[in-house]
This record gives C-alpha cells, sequence and structure tokens, in this order.
C-alpha cells in the first residue's frame, strides 16, 4: 500500500460456496502479516447455505479501525449477478470492479476501471481445480491494487492452504498475476 493511501476498502461478493469469503479472510491476513497493517473481514452470509448471495468486506487502514463497516468501496470483485446487483452499493468513483465475464452481465459505467475475466472457467480449467478461485481472486486483486506483490503471495499461500494443495494454489497465484 502507497504511503499516501492509508485506507483502503475492498468487497467480494459470490454466490456462497463459491469461495470468496475465503480471499477476503487471506487478503486481510496477509496485510497484517506482510505490510504490518491493520485489517479486517466482516463477511455476510444468506441464510441459505450454498447458492445465496454472499460478501465479504475488508478494511486495511495504518491505524486501528473502530468502525468495521465500509463507506467508499476501493475495489469490488463479483463471480455472480446477484451478489453483483445486491451488493454494489457504497462503490466511490473511479474504484476498480472487477466481473466474472462468464457469470456478471455487461457492466460499462466509465466513472470505474471494469475488468472483465472468465475467473471461474480460469480457475476450473486452466489451473485445473475451481477451489482455486479464492487464491486466484486474491492474486488479481493484489496486482490491481498494489496492496500485495507476487513474492509475498508466494510466501503467503502455501502457509494458508490445506496441505497437498500448495502447488495447485501457488499456479493460482501465477495465472491470476499474468491476467491483468
Amino acid at each position: 500500500m502507497s504511503q499516501e493511501s492509508k485506507h483502503y476498502e475492498l468487497r467480494f461478493s459470490a454466490v456462497g460456496g463459491q469461495g470468496l469469503i475465503t480471499t477476503g479472510v487471506l487478503l486481510a491476513e496477509a496485510m497484517v502479516e506482510y505490510e504490518g497493517l491493520y485489517a479486517i473481514h466482516s463477511p455476510r452470509y444468506t441464510a441459505q447455505v450454498r447458492g445465496g448471495p454472499t460478501k465479504v468486506d475488508v478494511i486495511i487502514d495504518n491505524k486501528p479501525i473502530y468502525f468495521p463497516k465500509t463507506t467508499s468501496v476501493d475495489f469490488y470483485l463479483s463471480t455472480s449477478q446477484q451478489s453483483f446487483k445486491a451488493y454494489f452499493q457504497d462503490i466511490k468513483d473511479d474504484a476498480i470492479v472487477v466481473l466474472d465475464s462468464n457469470l456478471v452481465d455487461e457492466f460499462n459505467d466509465p466513472k470505474y476501471k471494469v475488468y472483465r475475466l472468465p475467473l471461474i472457467e480460469i480457475a476450473a480449467k486452466k489451473i485445473g481445480n475451481v477451489v482455486t478461485i479464492s487464491t486466484l481472486s486474491l492474486a488479481v486483486t493484489s496486482k490491481l491494487t498494489g496492496l500485495l506483490s507476487l513474492k509475498e503471495l508466494e510466501d503467503f499461500v502455501p502457509k494458508s492452504v490445506p496441505r497437498g494443495y500448495e502447488e495447485i494454489n501457488l499456479k493460482a497465484v501465477r495465472v491470476g498475476f499474468s491476467l491483468v
């Protein structure tokens, strides 16, 4: 995070079970460990365990965070049309908006920096396991925002995923960094 940016808000939305809440958790943990910043993640689930709209908001700051609600989102990534529409609020002008191009309808508001990537398809076909969407999205987020470097992710991710899944998640990190 650059010196002038001391406060950053991110939102990840999906359908329950897609894994983007894990992206928010990983990002918050990595920012504390590698950047020495304060970070919180606030997930929101529906009563439906799988298939309902979910989101996680992440706030990063160089000062303690006393109010855990986003009010001016700098970065929004969504892999679901339903969740995108439900949680597209408090997004500031000039925010980075990343949408799964296969799952979220066309959105081209010139107020935002919009990236359309087939994230779920890439996780499933190019990486070989859709579960890697969490680390793929973490890498795309890190590259677009500059919050974490590739080297930091290559160090952090193997320690943060289940044993036996380190290599495929490292592949997801490298693919994610190369997408944008």
